[in-house]
């Protein structure tokens, strides 16, 4: 092939031309500067369908539908019912996912109603995979090079990565590495592998969080980034300009609202409703938000009343997820937080699910108390949340168990990993209240902050338990002593 008398190059760093002039090859014609291009990003919303990216590239939002870490039962099933009214009512692509590992009663709730449990994810963090433009080629090191070029042409961009033999990355195929060729007149029928290629100096993996590599890539004068798996096989392109796009991903919370409960990952994602029944302590968000909260005892009552409202009719199945959220969250009515809207969506669920309260609640008695089946420190978080006051960070835990002397018998050990706990994670104080349903009682261990545990308000019993008589709920009956021990 004979090349034309002129041909054209751009700066792989910063998308500027070095030469604006024409190239023809074999017909093939140079494509234009992207700066150039009348495609500009667009930042826009979306409540869960497709955005414009950035650069006229659609993208597909998902939209994660997520409780509390260390979550109960209530918070694992309004994340379920929520994602299902959600689909009903127009959001594409949702999926209710679990903050971390799915508790047993969770378990027994969707084996009882034959359900497929939420999928646990231990974060939502932002990762090179989920930025990767899957359009965007890759060359194979054995395509003839005159064939590369027409596929780099027709992508549009400066440089794309070629792909070895065995599936490793060999190299990015770039118009300015391949400028000795042009003015030697090269036969371009030679394999891509044997062309000049450009070795970047950061190759991704599509494990990496964008997190860790933002400041690294942005700081890079190249623009384009090869990514490879674990094994060091090439699986495509990170674009520089990915970074100024909106995330892939959205985020409805339910049973929480504060970003230390959350996710890990979750201050990486749009939050674009919440739904819950704890105090108000959200973050502010660049843009109006669904927030639906009441002071009731239970996510699931608000999600109920939500499905009520929108004239949607649970599933039978649905409805039983609903039901058992409801009596965990209230002991069966029995917490202070119970109201009356809780006993009213509980007896509308019951007649859909064809199941009654009562018989739902002690199925999720019959699963084995954390104590019992776990190490201290996997009890401690079991249901454990992480608040910042006046100063000072804590963690109150709770455990459900019927049975107090169980609780005595680990009591010691519970309390080592505390102290621990407090110690390791720079906390100020640890509370684990161990509670009781059956005779409405809690007992307390507490460790830390000497100047908050002689401000308590409960009596000291033996071996350095409190003990909490009428104290059923962590929120709005053991949280509020705590703050005014702050105070």
């Amino acid at each position: 092939m004979v090349w034309g008398p002129r041909w054209a190059i751009y700066a792989e760093a910063d998308y500027e031309w070095i030469d604006r002039v024409e190239s023809d090859l074999g017909g093939m014609r140079t494509s234009t500067s992207p700066r150039s291009s009348s495609r500009q990003p667009s930042l826009s919303a979306s409540d869960g369908g497709w955005i414009e990216a950035g650069f006229g590239i659609l993208t597909r939002v998902k939209t994660f539908v997520c409780g509390h870490r260390n979550p109960d039962v209530d918070s694992v099933m309004s994340a379920y019912a929520l994602a299902e009214l959600r689909r009903r009512t127009g959001t594409r692509d949702v999926e209710a996912i679990c903050a971390g590992l799915l508790p047993e009663k969770a378990r027994w709730v969707f084996d009882h109603f034959a359900l497929k449990p939420l999928r646990a994810k231990r974060d939502v963090y932002v990762r090179v995979r989920d930025l990767m433009d899957a359009t965007l080629p890759m060359i194979d090191a054995a395509q003839p090079l005159v064939e590369a070029l027409k596929i780099l042409e027709a992508s549009g961009e400066s440089s794309l990565p070629v792909r070895a033999a065995d599936g490793a990355f060999a190299g990015m195929l770039s118009p300015a590495k391949l400028l000795s060729l042009f003015i030697a007149k090269s036969d371009l029928t030679m394999p891509v592998g044997a062309a000049p290629l450009h070795h970047c100096a950061q190759t991704l993996t599509d494990t990496d969080r964008v997190h860790d590599i933002r400041k690294a890539v942005l700081r890079n004068p190249h623009n384009h980034f090869p990514v490879v798996d674990e094994r060091g096989r090439l699986l495509g392109t990170l674009l520089k300009r990915a970074f100024a796009e909106e995330p892939p991903f959205r985020m409805i919370l339910v049973d929480h609202n504060e970003t230390e409960q959350g996710i890990p990952g979750l201050e990486e994602i749009p939050v674009v409703e919440v739904v819950d029944h704890h105090r108000m302590a959200f973050s502010a968000t660049r843009d109006p938000i669904k927030y639906t909260a009441d002071a009731v005892g239970s996510t699931c009552t608000l999600v109920a009343k939500m499905f009520r409202g929108m004239g949607e009719r649970p599933t039978r199945e649905i409805a039983g997820v609903l039901v058992a959220g409801i009596v965990a969250d209230t002991l069966l009515f029995q917490s202070p937080t119970t109201t009356e809207t809780d006993r009213v969506m509980c007896e509308w669920l019951e007649r859909i699910c064809g199941e009654r309260a009562a018989a739902i609640f002690e199925g999720l008695a019959s699963v084995a108390s954390p104590l019992a089946s776990m190490s201290a420190e996997a009890a401690l978080a079991s249901d454990a949340k992480t608040y910042s006051e006046h100063g000072m960070k804590f963690v109150l835990a709770q455990i459900e168990e019927s049975n107090l002397a169980v609780f005595h018998r680990h009591a010691a050990a519970l309390a080592a990993a505390m102290d621990a706990r407090v110690k390791g994670e720079g906390l100020d104080f640890m509370a684990l209240m161990v509670t009781d349903p059956v005779r409405g009682n809690s007992e307390l261990l507490f460790s830390g902050a000497d100047s908050v545990r002689r401000a308590l308000p409960y009596r000291l019993g033996e071996n350095g338990i409190w003990l909490l008589p009428g104290v059923l709920s962590r929120k709005k009956q053991l949280l509020p002593e705590i703050l005014a021990a702050l105070a």
